[in-house]
C-alpha cells in the first residue's frame, strides 16, 4: 500500500514537472536561431532564421502552418566581410513604427566579426533596407560580434557576444549608431565558457528583465556525434530590476561568475523527441496575450540531420519563467 501510494505521488510529481513538447506546426520547418514578430496589418507572424542571407517564415498562426517566404537580404549585406552573403542570428523588433532587424556576419570561430541592421515597414520580403555594421570585432579583443538582440527599455541597449570573455551590451543613441563604444556593460559569461545568443525580454506581467541565453555545444547538421549529457545546448535565464543588469541565477550568482556547474537557470533543456533546444527568441504574443519562446532544436530520433523550429508558452507567475501548455 505504502509503496502504492509513493509511486502515485512520484508518478504525479513526473506529471507536474515535465516539459511540454513544442506547439504543432513547427516540426517540418526547418531554421537556426529563430525570431519571431507579428504583423497586426497583415495579421501574420514573421520568422526570422539564419540561412539563405536571413530567411523569413510566416503563418497566420502559432501553430502553423509555416510558409517559406523569400529572404531580409537576398543581395546580400553591404558589410564587407567574409560571411556576407551568409548571415547568422537574426533578431527582430519594432521600433518607431518600424521593424528592425539586426544580423551578424561572420564565418564559424572568427572574431572578424559584425552586427548590421536592416529595416522595413512591413516586415515583407523585398521591402528590407540594409544599414550596415553597429558593431564590430576583430580578433584578440574579449568580444565577437555575433548573436545581436536589442530591447528597448530607458534607451535602446544591444546584446551581443558568443564564447570569449563572454555576453555583452551597449547602449544605442538610435538603431544604427552606438552611444558608447563596445564592448560595454558583461552580462554574462566568461573564459571561453560556451555561452551564445544572450536575449533581454521583460514580461507585462514581471517587474523584473530575463536575460535568457544559449548554454552547451549545438549539434549542426552532419554531425555524427554528442556531447556528454548535460553538455548539448540548452536554454538558461538569469533576471535582474534593470535592463542592463546585473543578470542572477535562481542561486544568487551572477551570470558572469565562473563557477562549476555554471550559472544560470534552466528554462528548456533536451526532453522526449527534442534535443539540444537553443539559439532562442522570446516575445510577447499580441494575439494570444501570453509569451512564447521560440528557438531550434534536432530530433532525438533524427539527430545528424537539420533543426527545427520550436514554439513553446511561458509562465512568469512563480517569478521564473516556465514553460507551459
Amino acid at each position: 500500500m505504502k509503496f502504492s501510494i509513493l509511486a502515485s505521488l512520484l508518478s504525479l510529481s513526473a506529471l507536474a514537472w515535465a516539459v511540454p513538447n513544442p506547439l504543432p506546426g513547427g516540426s517540418s520547418t526547418v531554421v537556426r536561431d529563430p525570431t519571431i514578430i507579428y504583423n497586426p496589418s497583415s495579421k501574420k507572424y514573421f520568422v526570422f532564421s539564419t540561412g539563405e542571407n536571413i530567411q523569413i517564415f510566416t503563418s497566420p498562426s502559432l501553430t502553423g502552418p509555416w510558409t517559406r517566404n523569400g529572404s531580409v537580404l537576398p543581395n546580400c549585406s553591404k558589410i564587407n566581410l567574409a560571411g556576407n552573403c551568409a548571415l547568422w542570428a537574426p533578431d527582430v523588433s519594432f521600433v518607431n513604427g518600424q521593424y528592425v532587424l539586426y544580423y551578424s556576419v561572420s564565418s564559424l570561430g572568427s572574431q572578424n566579426s559584425a552586427i548590421g541592421v536592416a529595416t522595413s515597414k512591413t516586415a515583407e520580403p523585398g521591402s528590407w533596407t540594409d544599414w550596415g555594421a553597429v558593431v564590430t570585432s576583430t580578433p584578440g579583443g574579449v568580444y565577437n560580434a555575433i548573436d545581436p538582440n536589442l530591447i528597448n527599455a530607458n534607451g535602446l541597449h544591444l546584446t551581443f557576444g558568443s564564447y570569449w570573455d563572454g555576453i555583452f551590451q551597449i547602449p544605442l543613441t538610435n538603431i544604427t549608431t552606438q552611444a558608447s563604444p563596445p564592448p560595454g556593460t558583461h552580462v554574462a559569461g566568461n573564459s571561453g565558457r560556451a555561452a551564445e545568443g544572450g536575449f533581454v525580454y521583460k514580461p507585462p506581467s514581471s517587474q523584473y528583465y530575463f536575460l535568457f541565453f544559449s548554454d552547451g555545444v549545438t549539434p549542426l547538421n552532419g554531425s555524427t556525434t554528442r556531447p556528454p549529457a548535460g553538455q548539448e545546448y540548452k536554454v538558461l535565464v538569469g533576471r535582474s530590476t534593470s535592463p542592463t543588469g546585473p543578470f542572477v541565477g535562481q542561486l544568487g550568482h551572477a551570470l558572469t561568475e565562473n563557477l562549476n556547474p555554471p550559472t544560470g537557470t534552466l528554462v528548456l533543456g533536451s526532453h522526449d523527441n527534442v534535443y539540444a533546444p537553443g539559439g532562442q527568441s522570446v516575445y510577447h504574443d499580441p494575439v494570444s496575450g501570453r509569451d512564447v519562446i521560440v528557438y531550434h532544436y534536432v530530433p532525438n530520433d533524427a539527430f545528424g540531420g537539420p533543426s527545427y523550429l520550436g514554439i513553446n508558452y511561458l509562465d512568469f507567475s512563480s517569478g521564473w519563467p516556465v514553460v507551459v501548455s
